[in-house]
Protein backbone atom coordinates (compact mmCIF):
# COMPACT_ATOMS: atom_id res chain seq x y z
CA UNK A 1 0.00 0.00 0.00
CA UNK A 2 2.83 2.31 0.93
CA UNK A 3 4.60 1.79 -2.30
CA UNK A 4 1.24 2.89 -4.18
CA UNK A 5 0.67 5.53 -2.50
CA UNK A 6 4.11 6.60 -3.61
CA UNK A 7 2.90 5.98 -7.21
CA UNK A 8 0.33 7.69 -6.67
CA UNK A 9 2.00 10.83 -5.87
CA UNK A 10 4.51 10.77 -8.41
CA UNK A 11 1.43 10.16 -11.31
CA UNK A 12 0.13 13.43 -9.48
CA UNK A 13 3.25 15.00 -8.91
CA UNK A 14 3.79 14.53 -13.36
CA UNK A 15 0.91 15.98 -14.05
CA UNK A 16 1.15 19.49 -11.54
CA UNK A 17 4.83 19.87 -12.80
CA UNK A 18 5.13 18.84 -16.07
CA UNK A 19 8.92 17.86 -15.90
CA UNK A 20 11.70 16.75 -13.57
CA UNK A 21 9.28 14.37 -12.12
CA UNK A 22 11.70 11.40 -11.29
CA UNK A 23 13.92 13.62 -9.71
CA UNK A 24 11.54 15.61 -7.97
CA UNK A 25 10.02 12.24 -6.50
CA UNK A 26 12.91 12.51 -4.23
CA UNK A 27 11.57 14.60 -2.53
CA UNK A 28 8.82 12.05 -1.14
CA UNK A 29 11.58 10.77 1.14
CA UNK A 30 14.34 13.85 1.30
CA UNK A 31 16.08 12.75 4.30
CA UNK A 32 17.45 9.93 2.09
CA UNK A 33 18.61 12.31 -0.03
CA UNK A 34 20.92 14.83 2.11
CA UNK A 35 18.16 17.23 3.32
CA UNK A 36 17.96 17.47 7.23
CA UNK A 37 14.17 18.43 9.12
CA UNK A 38 14.98 21.83 10.68
CA UNK A 39 11.18 22.86 11.93
CA UNK A 40 7.56 21.23 11.08
CA UNK A 41 7.40 20.65 6.80
CA UNK A 42 10.67 22.13 6.40
CA UNK A 43 14.07 20.58 5.59
CA UNK A 44 16.98 22.18 4.69
CA UNK A 45 20.37 20.92 2.82
CA UNK A 46 22.61 19.25 5.35
CA UNK A 47 24.95 21.61 6.57
CA UNK A 48 23.16 24.78 6.85
CA UNK A 49 24.43 26.45 9.34
CA UNK A 50 21.35 28.29 11.72
CA UNK A 51 21.41 31.64 10.24
CA UNK A 52 19.81 30.12 7.06
CA UNK A 53 17.59 27.50 9.26
CA UNK A 54 16.26 30.40 11.21
CA UNK A 55 15.58 32.44 7.77
CA UNK A 56 13.82 29.52 6.28
CA UNK A 57 11.46 29.51 9.69
CA UNK A 58 10.94 33.14 9.24
CA UNK A 59 10.44 33.15 5.65
CA UNK A 60 7.76 30.01 6.32
CA UNK A 61 5.85 32.63 8.53
CA UNK A 62 5.87 35.75 6.48
CA UNK A 63 4.78 33.23 3.22
CA UNK A 64 1.84 32.09 5.02
CA UNK A 65 0.50 35.68 6.18
CA UNK A 66 0.92 36.50 2.23
CA UNK A 67 -0.77 33.50 1.25
CA UNK A 68 -3.97 34.03 3.85
CA UNK A 69 -3.98 37.64 3.36
CA UNK A 70 -4.39 36.99 -0.79
CA UNK A 71 -6.84 33.76 -0.10
CA UNK A 72 -8.23 34.91 2.97
CA UNK A 73 -7.36 31.31 4.75
CA UNK A 74 -4.76 28.36 4.51
CA UNK A 75 -5.91 25.35 2.93
CA UNK A 76 -2.46 23.97 1.58
CA UNK A 77 0.34 22.97 3.87
CA UNK A 78 3.31 22.66 1.65
CA UNK A 79 6.52 20.74 2.29
CA UNK A 80 9.53 23.02 1.84
CA UNK A 81 12.88 22.18 0.73
CA UNK A 82 15.47 24.36 0.72
CA UNK A 83 18.98 23.69 -0.91
CA UNK A 84 22.04 25.73 -0.12
CA UNK A 85 24.04 24.57 -3.01
CA UNK A 86 23.11 24.58 -7.17
CA UNK A 87 24.22 21.08 -7.11
CA UNK A 88 21.24 20.18 -4.54
CA UNK A 89 18.75 21.59 -6.15
CA UNK A 90 19.51 20.43 -9.71
CA UNK A 91 19.67 16.77 -8.03
CA UNK A 92 15.89 17.56 -7.17
CA UNK A 93 15.01 18.47 -10.82
CA UNK A 94 15.40 22.35 -10.40
CA UNK A 95 17.60 23.13 -13.44
CA UNK A 96 16.81 26.80 -14.63
CA UNK A 97 14.52 28.29 -12.34
CA UNK A 98 14.84 29.39 -8.75
CA UNK A 99 12.27 27.81 -7.26
CA UNK A 100 9.22 24.71 -8.05
CA UNK A 101 6.53 23.15 -6.52
CA UNK A 102 5.56 19.14 -7.22
CA UNK A 103 2.09 19.21 -5.75
CA UNK A 104 2.86 19.83 -2.06
CA UNK A 105 6.50 19.66 -2.29
CA UNK A 106 8.20 22.92 -3.12
CA UNK A 107 12.12 22.94 -4.03
CA UNK A 108 13.91 26.15 -3.32
CA UNK A 109 17.18 26.87 -4.81
CA UNK A 110 20.21 28.72 -3.01
CA UNK A 111 18.37 31.48 -4.88
CA UNK A 112 15.47 31.93 -3.94
CA UNK A 113 15.89 31.63 0.18
CA UNK A 114 13.29 34.23 0.91
CA UNK A 115 9.36 34.41 1.82
CA UNK A 116 8.90 35.77 -1.85
CA UNK A 117 9.51 32.58 -4.01
CA UNK A 118 8.14 30.81 -1.20
CA UNK A 119 5.16 32.19 -0.97
CA UNK A 120 4.77 32.59 -5.14
CA UNK A 121 5.34 28.48 -4.75
CA UNK A 122 2.99 28.18 -1.94
CA UNK A 123 0.40 30.12 -3.81
CA UNK A 124 -0.04 27.69 -6.65
CA UNK A 125 -0.25 25.04 -4.41
CA UNK A 126 -2.72 26.80 -2.66
CA UNK A 127 -4.59 27.63 -5.86
CA UNK A 128 -4.77 23.88 -6.63
CA UNK A 129 -6.15 22.97 -2.63
CA UNK A 130 -9.40 24.87 -3.53
CA UNK A 131 -9.83 23.86 -7.39
CA UNK A 132 -11.71 20.72 -8.41
CA UNK A 133 -9.71 18.93 -11.05
CA UNK A 134 -11.55 19.99 -13.97
CA UNK A 135 -11.14 23.88 -12.61
CA UNK A 136 -7.37 23.78 -12.18
CA UNK A 137 -6.86 21.30 -15.62
CA UNK A 138 -8.08 24.20 -17.27
CA UNK A 139 -6.92 27.60 -15.14
CA UNK A 140 -4.91 29.60 -17.48
CA UNK A 141 -1.10 28.94 -16.37
CA UNK A 142 -0.47 33.08 -17.32
CA UNK A 143 -3.38 33.31 -14.43
CA UNK A 144 -1.75 31.53 -12.04
CA UNK A 145 1.23 32.82 -12.57
CA UNK A 146 0.31 36.24 -12.08
CA UNK A 147 -1.42 35.68 -9.08
CA UNK A 148 1.71 34.13 -7.48
CA UNK A 149 3.44 37.12 -8.64
CA UNK A 150 1.28 39.58 -6.89
CA UNK A 151 1.08 37.51 -3.39
CA UNK A 152 4.78 37.00 -3.31
CA UNK A 153 5.65 40.61 -4.25
CA UNK A 154 9.07 39.79 -5.16
CA UNK A 155 11.12 42.74 -6.59
CA UNK A 156 12.36 40.20 -9.35
CA UNK A 157 8.69 40.42 -10.87
CA UNK A 158 7.10 43.92 -9.07
CA UNK A 159 5.29 46.44 -10.94
CA UNK A 160 9.36 48.74 -10.87
CA UNK A 161 10.94 45.79 -12.58
CA UNK A 162 8.06 45.91 -15.47
CA UNK A 163 8.55 49.69 -15.67
CA UNK A 164 12.14 49.34 -15.95
CA UNK A 165 11.51 47.02 -18.63
CA UNK A 166 9.55 49.73 -20.42
CA UNK A 167 11.81 52.36 -19.95
CA UNK A 168 14.82 50.17 -21.49
CA UNK A 169 12.70 49.05 -24.35
CA UNK A 170 13.26 45.72 -23.36
CA UNK A 171 10.85 42.87 -25.35
CA UNK A 172 7.95 41.97 -23.57
CA UNK A 173 4.60 40.10 -24.34
CA UNK A 174 1.70 42.24 -25.05
CA UNK A 175 -1.54 41.82 -22.29
CA UNK A 176 -2.93 39.99 -25.41
CA UNK A 177 0.26 37.63 -26.04
CA UNK A 178 -0.21 37.31 -22.25
CA UNK A 179 -3.50 35.36 -22.68
CA UNK A 180 -2.42 32.59 -24.96
CA UNK A 181 -0.06 31.69 -22.48
CA UNK A 182 -2.59 28.89 -21.56
CA UNK A 183 -0.11 25.95 -20.68
CA UNK A 184 2.37 24.87 -19.03
CA UNK A 185 4.51 24.69 -21.93
CA UNK A 186 3.47 27.57 -23.71
CA UNK A 187 4.40 29.62 -20.57
CA UNK A 188 7.97 27.59 -20.65
CA UNK A 189 8.34 28.45 -24.11
CA UNK A 190 7.31 32.39 -23.62
CA UNK A 191 10.21 32.16 -20.85
CA UNK A 192 12.34 31.09 -22.96
CA UNK A 193 11.85 33.26 -25.97
CA UNK A 194 11.72 35.99 -23.79
CA UNK A 195 15.18 34.93 -22.90
CA UNK A 196 13.92 34.66 -18.91
CA UNK A 197 15.95 31.75 -18.29
CA UNK A 198 19.15 33.11 -18.95
CA UNK A 199 19.18 35.12 -15.73
CA UNK A 200 22.01 33.07 -14.60
CA UNK A 201 24.75 33.71 -17.54
CA UNK A 202 23.64 37.63 -17.11
CA UNK A 203 24.52 37.83 -13.62
CA UNK A 204 27.79 36.45 -14.54
CA UNK A 205 28.59 39.19 -16.62
CA UNK A 206 27.18 41.75 -14.34
CA UNK A 207 24.40 42.48 -16.39
CA UNK A 208 21.12 43.36 -14.85
CA UNK A 209 18.54 39.95 -14.88
CA UNK A 210 15.16 40.52 -16.65
CA UNK A 211 11.78 38.83 -16.10
CA UNK A 212 9.20 40.18 -18.70
CA UNK A 213 7.00 37.16 -18.50
CA UNK A 214 6.60 36.98 -15.14
CA UNK A 215 6.20 40.64 -14.30
CA UNK A 216 3.67 41.34 -17.24
CA UNK A 217 1.66 38.35 -15.68
CA UNK A 218 1.69 40.43 -12.24
CA UNK A 219 1.27 43.73 -14.08
CA UNK A 220 -2.03 42.48 -15.19
CA UNK A 221 -3.17 40.55 -11.79
CA UNK A 222 -2.34 43.45 -9.55
CA UNK A 223 -5.06 45.94 -9.99
CA UNK A 224 -7.43 42.88 -10.61
CA UNK A 225 -6.55 41.45 -7.21
CA UNK A 226 -6.29 44.89 -5.50
CA UNK A 227 -10.05 45.59 -6.63
CA UNK A 228 -11.39 42.16 -6.37
CA UNK A 229 -10.05 41.44 -2.56
CA UNK A 230 -9.84 37.98 -1.01
CA UNK A 231 -13.61 37.58 -1.45
CA UNK A 232 -13.64 38.06 -4.84
CA UNK A 233 -10.79 35.62 -5.91
CA UNK A 234 -12.65 32.86 -4.01
CA UNK A 235 -15.98 33.64 -5.40
CA UNK A 236 -14.03 33.21 -8.92
CA UNK A 237 -12.27 29.89 -7.70
CA UNK A 238 -15.80 28.78 -6.75
CA UNK A 239 -17.79 29.62 -10.11
CA UNK A 240 -14.90 28.05 -11.73
CA UNK A 241 -15.43 24.91 -10.00
CA UNK A 242 -19.09 25.12 -10.54
CA UNK A 243 -18.40 24.60 -13.85
CA UNK A 244 -18.11 28.40 -15.59
CA UNK A 245 -16.07 29.13 -18.39
CA UNK A 246 -12.39 30.78 -17.37
CA UNK A 247 -12.93 34.20 -19.43
CA UNK A 248 -16.64 34.77 -18.01
CA UNK A 249 -14.83 34.43 -15.00
CA UNK A 250 -12.64 36.41 -15.24
CA UNK A 251 -13.83 39.13 -17.16
CA UNK A 252 -16.75 40.07 -14.36
CA UNK A 253 -13.94 40.32 -12.28
CA UNK A 254 -12.30 42.43 -14.38
CA UNK A 255 -15.51 44.73 -15.08
CA UNK A 256 -14.73 46.65 -11.74
CA UNK A 257 -11.52 47.05 -12.53
CA UNK A 258 -12.10 48.39 -15.90
CA UNK A 259 -15.09 51.06 -14.31
CA UNK A 260 -12.85 52.23 -11.48
CA UNK A 261 -9.22 52.26 -12.08
CA UNK A 262 -9.24 52.78 -16.08
CA UNK A 263 -5.76 53.56 -16.15
CA UNK A 264 -4.57 50.22 -14.88
CA UNK A 265 -7.00 48.36 -17.14
CA UNK A 266 -5.57 49.19 -20.18
CA UNK A 267 -4.18 46.89 -23.01
CA UNK A 268 -0.39 46.54 -22.18
CA UNK A 269 -0.36 46.86 -26.39
CA UNK A 270 -1.28 50.99 -25.95
CA UNK A 271 1.71 51.49 -23.70
CA UNK A 272 5.42 51.94 -24.86
CA UNK A 273 6.40 48.52 -26.25
CA UNK A 274 9.16 47.56 -28.02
Amino acid sequence: MRHFRIIVLLLTASLLSGCSVLQGGKLLAPENFGLTPVAPRIYVETGADEAIRGKLREAMDKAEDAIRAAYGSVNSRPIVHACITEGCYEAFGGRGSVAKVYGDRILLSPRGLNWHFLAHEWSHAEMRSRQTLSAWWHLPEWFDEGVAVAVSEAPEHSESHWQFLVAANIPRPTREELHTFKSLRQWLDAVHRYGEDKNIERKAKGEPEISPVYATAGHELRPWLAKVGSHGLLTFIARLNGGEEFESAYQTGNIAVVRDAPQAALPLATRPSP
